[in-house]
């Protein structure tokens, strides 16, 4: 059974907004004979009451968000055949809701198979075609301006989420990221290179902050070129580098460090000047924090700056 855990109090208030809102309609419809649509919306409601307790308590939804939407769509196309016309109207807040509630592919896809169901019902149920492709209609075009709206949402939150994790200069991850990272994912196969360029305030000093970044730019565009398919890169300081291996072969991690930087040496990222940099290499070996891993490479590097720099340790 699939269950999502909550994340914000927000949907604690909706749920229990809908609920209330559920409950008034189970009297009114007990109150009027209307015993199978009442019977319809008590399900819904004993739902949304499972869903509301396992809020409170900050465990995982035992009913699906979707299972919910679904018995409410049943519960409107019943009270059109009893009622007639007007309780279509319900149809529009399902609509907008499931927009609200989910993302991806199903709010478009259980919108559409609603309004479908809609419109023959109110045709057929309430014999009134002429509202009923007036509703169809004007669902139609509530659809296609909610799908709009979420494609924008998702695109304005997916350049929202990029500027958070990546360094705007570069493109590579930062250090935001890389915590992130250390958190979810199981570190303890992993390695990692840290990087620094030689010199690299002399170079901005001689050639200016344009120049600095040029040269940043390039040796991130060198170092990718090198780079196994899933090896992460992140810009973690000024001029200070460093890429995750998640999943390296046995003995890669150096001979890919040397590698990049006999790339980077024989490179001619400025005509005048050659660019360099120093590397140090480290293990996680059954780690599971960075850390101390992290502490380890910084002490390589360190190490390989005093012993003059353009290394590998």
């Amino acid at each position: 059974m699939s269950v999502r855990k909550v994340h914000s109090p927000v949907n604690l208030y909706l749920g229990v907004i809908v609920a209330l809102i559920c409950a008034v309609m189970v009297a009114l419809n007990v109150s009027v004979g209307a015993y199978a649509l009442a019977a319809i919306l008590m399900v819904v409601l004993l739902t949304l009451l499972a869903d509301l307790y396992a809020l409170m308590r900050a465990r995982r939804l035992p009913v699906r968000v979707e299972m919910v939407l679904v018995l409410v769509a049943i519960a409107i196309l019943v009270a059109i055949c009893q009622f007639g016309a007007e309780a279509a109207f319900y149809a529009f807040p399902v609509v907008v809701g499931a927009f609200l509630v989910r993302q991806g592919c199903f709010p478009l896809l259980f919108s559409s198979a609603f309004l479908v169901a809609v419109v023959p019902v109110i045709g057929l149920c309430a014999a009134d075609w002429q509202i009923a492709i007036r509703l169809g209609l004007a669902l139609l075009l509530c659809l296609g301006f909610l799908w709009f709206a979420a494609q924008r949402i998702a695109e304005a939150q997916s350049r929202l989420e990029t500027s958070v994790i990546q360094d705007p200069l570069t493109g590579c991850f930062n250090r935001r990221h890389l915590a992130r990272l250390s958190e979810a994912e199981d570190l303890s196969a992993a390695s990692l290179i840290l990087f620094d360029l030689d010199y690299f305030k002399s170079v901005n000093d001689t050639f200016g902050h344009p120049t600095g970044d040029f040269v940043l730019r390039a040796v991130t565009t060198l170092v990718r070129q090198q780079l196994d398919k899933g090896d992460l890169l992140f810009r973690i300081g000024g001029e200070e580098f460093l890429v995750l291996r998640l999943k390296p072969e046995e003995g890669t991690t150096r001979a890919l460090a040397e590698q990049c930087r006999q790339r980077l040496e024989a490179s001619r990222i400025l005509a005048t000047r050659r660019i360099t940099a120093t590397f140090s290499c480290a293990d996680f070996a059954g780690r599971s924090q960075i850390e101390p891993v992290l502490g380890q490479a910084d002490a390589g590097l360190l190490q390989a700056k005093r012993a003059g720099r353009n290394r590998v340790v």
